[in-house]
């Protein structure tokens, strides 16, 4: 059966909901590849590399999806998304030229939050699939993976928190 929108679903409330979700993964995703980037001396920088491909595929999987269901893009807010998490960078540190050691602390954090928001996301598809014409065991996959990655990101701000506020210390080592 293919994906489609029953009458028992408000299909405008569901299309603004999972593009709502379509803009954090957005924002998300320039943020992880940023940081992937950013730290590629840091010992964190593989699980940094691992981490933003899967978002990567995630997101993508969830443009297909509303696509599947015929929701009306709203390619707007995607590239709102994109300029928030930009102008996001812009942000003072204390360092004009050098990126701050208490910038990998922040994003980690950051990031651990938007992986949470993910998973209700991921929660709430899992519960609509039957109606949506879905698997359901799809999105409770999705979840599992997104509890990964928040202990991934657990590491990440743990190497970060011990070395940031540390003088003589560095992020790198």
């Amino acid at each position: 059966m293919a994906p489609h929108i029953p009458d028992t679903i408000d299909e405008k409330l569901l299309g603004l909901y999972l593009s709502d979700h379509l803009t954090g993964a957005t924002a998300g995703l320039g943020r992880i590849e940023r940081m992937a980037k950013d730290f590629t001396d840091t010992p964190v920088h593989a699980e940094l590399a691992t981490l933003a491909a899967a978002i990567g595929r995630e997101r993508e999987l969830l443009r297909k999806l509303i696509h599947e269901l015929g929701i009306r893009q709203r390619p707007h807010r995607q590239a709102a998304a994109w300029l928030a998490e930009h102008a996001g960078r812009l942000k003072l540190n204390g360092r004009l030229l050098s990126r701050s050691p208490m910038t990998l602390v922040l994003e980690s954090e950051l990031m651990r939050a938007a992986i949470l928001a993910k998973i209700g996301g991921w929660q709430t598809l899992e519960e609509l699939a039957p109606d949506l014409g879905l698997e359901p065991s799809r999105f409770a996959g999705l979840s599992t993976e997104g509890q990964a990655q928040i202990e991934t990101l657990g590491r990440v701000h743990d190497h970060a928190r011990r070395n940031a506020f540390r003088r003589g210390r560095s992020i790198t080592g």
